[in-house]
C-alpha cells in the first residue's frame, strides 16, 4: 500500500529500537502453523442428519496436505447403544471437512462418534496440534430421508476492483515527492511505497471483476447441512463450501452459475447461468489509468516523473522530467487491457480507475499540467527537499527489507 510518511527519521528510530506497536506487530506476525501438517480440532458440523445422511466433521487443519492424504491417519468409530455401525471415512471435497458414510441407511436415534487423528510426531510448534488429536462426539439421526433439491435462486452483485500499480516506474509525483519502496521480511506480508512530502499517483492499474452470488437454500436444516454450495465458473467448480455467499474474481468477463450438491445422495441442482463484465472489459486486466484528476486535486506545483536509482529502490532526484512530456496528453487511455494477473492479489490494494482528465492541450493550466516553472521550484530539479533514504537504510540494516515486488491496493467500486 502507498503511505505518505511525515517523518522518516521517526520511522528509522523506531525501527532501530525494533519497536512495533501491538497491532503492527500482530499484523506482521507470520502464521508458523502454516508450515506444519496437523489438525488442531475436529467437530461435528451439524448435530442432526437424515436417515440417508452422512456425518460431516469440520476442523482446523494446517499445512498443504489434502484431506485425501489424511484418511489413513484417521481412526473413527460410530456406535448406537454401544453397537458399532459400519461405515468409512472419506474426503468431502471441501477444505477442512471429513465425511463418514454409513454402509446402510441409519435408524433414527442418538449416536456416538469417537476417534483420533494421528498428527506427525514432534511437531515444531505444540500449539499447532497435539501428536494425537482425540475426539468424543455425538449426533442424532432424524426420521425421514433427505429433502429433494430444487434449482436455487441466486442474487448476483458485481464489483469492479481497480488496483493502482505500486511499481515506482508507474508513479507521477509533485511538490517534492521522491517515492521509495521497501518490504518487511514477514512471510511476504507486503511491499510498501512511501514519500515524505508532496503527492504521487499511479499511471497504471489492474482491474478485476468480483462476482458475488448469494443463494437462498430453503431446505430442512438436517438436509441443508449436507448440501455443498459452489460456483461454476465457465462450467468449472470453484471453491465448494457451506456458505450461502460465494465470490470469485476474474481479470476478464466470466459466466457463472450456482450449483447445490447433496454429499449424501449425490443429487445436484443448478441455477440459471449469468454472464458478467462485458461492459467493463476495457478496465479489466493491466491497463493505463489517468493520474491527472488526482494530481489536479492534490498538487500545488507541476508534476514530474523520475528514473530509478541503480538499485531500483527509489527515485533518482537527478534524473527527472516534467509530466506530461511535451506532446503527450493526460486523458483516458485508448489502449485495451492485458489479461495477465498482477504479482499479488488485487484485493490487497487503493483503487484508482480510469476517468476523464484534462484535454491535454498546451494551453491547459493547473498544478497537474507539468509546467517547467513548478518543476524547477519543487520538483526533481531541486533535490534539497527530497527525503533522506535513512528509513530504507535502517530497514535494510535490520534485515527487514526484501527485494521489491509488485503490489496493488484496491478499493471496490460498486457497479450495480
Amino acid at each position: 500500500m502507498a503511505v505518505k510518511s511525515s517523518s522518516m527519521q521517526a520511522m528509522a528510530l523506531a525501527l532501530a529500537g525494533a519497536i512495533l506497536v501491538p497491532n503492527e506487530a500482530e499484523a506482521c506476525s507470520p502464521d508458523y502453523c502454516s508450515y506444519v501438517e496437523a489438525w488442531s480440532s475436529l467437530e461435528v458440523l451439524h448435530a442432526s442428519i437424515p436417515t440417508d445422511g452422512v456425518l460431516l466433521l469440520q476442523g482446523v487443519r494446517h499445512g498443504d496436505l489434502a484431506e485425501e492424504d489424511w484418511l489413513d491417519k484417521v481412526d473413527l468409530t460410530v456406535t448406537r447403544d454401544g453397537q458399532p455401525i459400519a461405515g468409512a471415512v472419506e474426503a468431502a471435497g471441501v477444505r477442512d471437512v471429513l465425511l463418514w458414510r454409513p454402509a446402510e441407511p441409519l435408524e433414527p436415534g442418538d449416536y456416538k462418534v469417537v476417534g483420533s487423528v494421528d498428527n506427525p510426531d514432534d511437531l515444531p510448534y505444540e500449539y499447532c496440534g497435539p501428536d494425537l488429536l482425540e475426539f468424543d462426539l455425538g449426533f442424532q439421526v432424524e426420521a425421514g430421508s433427505s429433502a429433494p433439491l430444487s434449482s436455487p435462486e441466486a442474487t448476483i452483485t458485481e464489483t469492479l476492483i481497480v488496483g493502482a500499480s505500486e511499481d515506482l516506474e508507474d508513479f507521477v509525483c509533485c511538490d517534492g515527492a521522491m517515492p521509495y519502496s521497501y518490504s518487511f521480511d514477514c512471510g511476504g506480508s507486503g511491499t510498501y511505497v512511501e514519500w515524505s512530502e508532496g503527492f504521487c499517483a499511479a499511471r497504471r492499474g489492474f482491474g478485476s471483476l468480483q462476482v458475488q452470488a448469494t443463494v437462498a437454500v430453503e431446505l430442512p436444516p438436517s438436509t441443508a447441512a449436507m448440501v455443498v454450495r459452489e460456483l461454476l465458473v465457465e462450467g468449472q467448480p470453484f471453491r465448494p463450501g457451506f456458505y450461502d455467499s460465494l465470490t470469485v474474481q476474474s481479470s476478464e468477463p466470466i459466466c457463472v452459475a450456482v450449483q447445490l450438491r447433496n454429499l449424501a445422495t449425490g443429487e445436484t441442482a443448478l441455477s440459471q447461468e449469468t454472464c458478467h463484465g462485458a461492459d467493463v472489459v476495457a478496465q479489466l486486466g493491466d491497463h493505463a489509468i489517468d493520474p491527472a484528476p488526482a494530481l489536479a486535486a492534490e498538487c500545488a506545483e507541476g508534476a514530474y516523473t523520475c528514473a530509478l536509482t541503480e538499485d531500483g529502490w527509489q527515485w533518482d532526484a537527478a534524473h527527472c522530467t516534467p509530466w506530461p512530456a511535451e506532446g503527450e496528453t493526460t486523458g483516458d487511455p485508448t489502449g485495451g487491457p492485458t489479461t495477465g494477473g498482477p504479482d499479488s492479489d488485487s484485493s490487497d490494494s487503493a483503487s484508482s480507475d480510469g476517468s476523464d482528465g484534462s484535454d491535454g492541450s498546451e494551453s491547459s493550466e493547473g498544478p497537474a499540467s507539468g509546467g517547467q516553472d513548478g518543476l524547477v521550484d519543487h520538483g526533481c530539479a531541486c533535490d534539497s527537499r527530497a527525503p533522506s533514504p535513512l528509513g530504507a537504510l535502517m530497514l535494510l540494516g535490520l534485515g527487514l527489507l526484501r527485494p521489491r515486488r509488485r503490489r496493488r491496493y484496491a478499493v471496490p467500486k460498486d457497479m450495480s
